[in-house]
């Protein structure tokens, strides 16, 4: 006896849910990794911005810093220069350690003013 193929239509019917399942499964798959892959782009794009933000504020109180650091420097070299200008080095220290007292130098005289001899009358 010949056996009757009815299954035909039933396994068709099977093999399509099976297939729309597979498909269906692989297209939430792929919106949930192509979602993540989003949020992970946007959160480290917003990770990249905050970290240049606090570079850049970094950046500009240092250059603060260094500019103050400038004018203390300047301040102390005028006062340096004016002492110097003056003749009062105090005492300085050389190389080698030892300090030597500097003396500082009193005016210059002015020079006596000749006098005019009078006419004899």
């Amino acid at each position: 006896m010949a056996r009757r193929k009815n299954s035909g239509p039933r396994n068709e019917g099977t093999a399509r849910y099976i297939v729309s399942t597979a498909v269906g499964a692989a297209e939430a798959l792929s919106v949930g990794v192509l979602r993540l892959t989003e949020r992970t782009l946007i959160e480290a794009l917003h990770t990249v911005q905050d970290v240049g933000s606090e570079l850049g504020s970094t950046v500009v109180r240092a250059a603060r810093g260094s500019i103050k650091a400038a004018e203390a420097i300047g301040g102390d070299l005028v006062e340096v220069g004016k002492g110097v200008s003056r003749g009062i080095a105090g005492n300085v220290t050389d190389l080698s350690g030892k300090t030597e007292a500097r003396v500082r130098k009193g005016p210059a005289k002015a020079s006596a003013r000749r006098s005019r001899k009078r006419a004899a009358a």
